[in-house]
């Protein structure tokens, strides 16, 4: 997927629904590769650990007849190693640490009807190789290798990875796809995407309200099909507008089955009884807790900001600005219990993350006394607000490098409009703050307009040199959560300037080896420096369901399967 178009609402929340990736992960919120769910059997080694056979399943077939081959992953392989630079998922090789990542890795691969076989250039974390890497793999039907509306047939499926001319043949057909998906308003009619191979089929989208309706695929050869034929995904203007809808009750005509609680109105989380204190009780919902997404949440500061790219990069800085975010205090006032801090790189939730004991003994803590001795032992003067550089200079108790006499300690930090308990949490953020003599702005966007303002500084996006900081979501994992999509120096959604070697060796250790102390190495350095992340807390989405409805809730990675929704008597 583009790297404007990335996001794990397209993917699991959409694409998931009619394009299965090789591997996929997270069912019933749990950190593992379900082997049922996708068109891979699982997957066996060489006894070198270089190359990996995956098995095809010979009941997957596409709707149009086509057999889901091994022919299906080398064309997606082709394409992203042809398109690289444009795909989100893409991390370019680091030749100082000695790593490289898919499809760089990949020496040679051997493809057949019934599996493809992918020997790599040197061993790698086997776990990684399949949660992380293949999870992100899709195959594609060969009947997208095309260049126009006509179906002009293009080259790019029966490349090799090292064809010679695999950019040339692969550019025209990527060219084509990625035009066509940019048109919301055919996605529903586009013969393209009535080729699926995923357990549903798109019916409908408006492309004005976002609102879309799926059939069961009546060729789905997967093991589970769909209990239900229809599922509509209704739109709302408002939150208050789906909260009117949930107040009229689940039993009139095309009620809605499963909604969200409004911040106002959520019940507040009891843990030994979920239904307490219930306002749609009378109205025939319960309420239901969200999945625990393998996810750290965050707003990013631009290290490539003019303005105060240097303050951001000092450790003392970003330690302090982590030190003055209350996250607990978040969850438990306007968020009413629904939540879970963000805790470091690593998540501390849901169960299952490879989390060492200096991990959890560094987790992120609120502490604005800390924060204010942090501010005054590097040599700010804190008798004002924002306080000012009184000590330029790069000893230990200055201002560090590239801080100059006199800068103060202040920056914009941009967040979406319309949330009202995120107001709260924004502003209570800004004065404790003010307290350490940081003077934060916290201005409100669009989410789109925050979205177009979320690019990397360089000569060519001056643009991208202006932002301090901008609240825009977070990150969540594939299955093993290390940030080589994310931070390495490169990655396609690296775009916040940051770049450190030694961080980038630390990655790639968990990558290729893999093991306790690799990860434990990852977690200590990533604590030990300034990342352009600072933690916030991670909600819970609070369902309001229908009684007599059953869904599966969320995937760990903010997925849904409907497919498992069904209703009992």
């Amino acid at each position: 997927m583009s790297i404007d178009q990335l996001s794990t609402q397209n993917t699991g929340q959409f694409q998931y629904f009619f394009y299965r990736p090789l591997y996929y992960v997270g069912l019933n919120d749990k950190l593992a590769v379900n082997y049922d769910m996708g068109p891979a059997e699982k997957p066996t080694w060489s006894s070198d650990g270089l190359t990996i056979t995956i098995p095809m399943k010979s009941a997957w077939k596409w709707s149009n007849g086509e057999q889901v081959t091994g022919k299906s992953v080398q064309f997606w392989l082709n394409m992203m190693k042809a398109e690289s630079d444009k795909l989100g998922y893409y991390s370019p090789p680091n030749d100082v640490v000695k790593v490289k990542y898919l499809p760089d890795n990949i020496v040679s691969t051997n493809v057949s009807d019934t599996s493809i076989s992918i020997t790599f250039d040197q061993q790698y974390s086997q776990d990684y190789i399949v949660g992380n890497a293949l999870q992100t793999v899709t195959p594609m039907p060969l009947a997208w290798d095309v260049t126009d509306d006509k179906g002009t047939k293009g080259k790019c499926s029966s490349d090799t990875l090292d064809s010679p001319t695999l950019k040339a043949d692969c550019e025209p057909v990527y060219n084509y796809l990625y035009n066509a998906g940019k048109d919301v308003k055919t996605f529903s009619t586009n013969p393209l995407w009535k080729i699926v191979d995923g357990p549903w089929v798109l019916k409908d989208l408006n492309a004005t309200t976002g609102g879309f309706s799926i059939t069961k695929n009546p060729q789905f050869g997967g093991e589970h099909k769909p209990y239900l034929d229809e599922v509509d995904f209704v739109p709302y203007t408002s939150t208050d507008a789906e909260w009117k809808d949930l107040q009229a009750g689940s039993s009139q005509a095309n009620a809605l089955q499963l909604g969200v609680f409004t911040a106002a109105n959520t019940p507040q989380y009891n843990a030994s009884d979920v239904q307490k204190g219930n306002p749609l009780a009378s109205a025939g919902y319960q309420v239901e807790k969200g999945s625990l997404l393998d996810s750290i949440s965050y707003y990013q500061l631009n290290f490539g900001s003019t303005a105060h790219g240097s303050l951001f990069r000092q450790p003392y800085f970003t330690k302090a600005l982590q030190d003055l975010m209350d996250q607990q205090g978040a969850i438990d006032g306007p968020y009413h219990g629904w939540g879970y801090p963000t805790t470091g790189i690593v998540p501390g939730s849901p169960d299952g993350n490879p989390l060492s004991a200096a991990a959890k003994a560094a987790a992120a803590k609120y502490d604005p006394a800390e924060a204010k001795s942090l501010m005054e032992a590097h040599g700010w003067d804190l008798t004002t607000t924002p306080a000012t550089c009184k000590s330029p200079g790069t000893a230990d108790n200055q201002c560090g490098a590239g801080v100059k006499q006199g800068d103060k300690a202040e920056f914009s930090l941009e967040y979406p409009t319309a949330h009202p308990a995120l107001d709260v949490v924004m502003q209570a953020y800004k004065n404790a703050a003010a307290k350490a003599g940081i003077s934060i702005g916290v201005p409100t966007k669009t989410q789109n307009t925050l979205g177009s303002e979320l690019v990397a500084c360089s000569p060519d996006k001056p643009a991208g040199c202006s932002w301090d900081a901008i609240l825009y979501g977070g990150w969540v994992y594939s299955l093993l959560p290390t940030a080589d999509s994310l931070l390495t120096t490169g990655a396609g959604s690296n775009i916040y300037g940051f770049s450190d070697p030694k961080f980038d060796a630390a990655v790639a250790k968990t990558v290729k080896v893999g093991d306790a102390q690799s990860w434990a190495d990852y977690e200590a350095y990533t604590a030990s420096i300034s990342t352009p992340l600072i933690y916030m807390h991670n909600s819970v989405w609070v369902w309001a369901v229908a009684k007599g409805f059953h869904d599966s809730g969320q995937d760990a990675f903010q997925g849904f399967e409907p497919e498992f929704w069904y209703y009992t008597q």
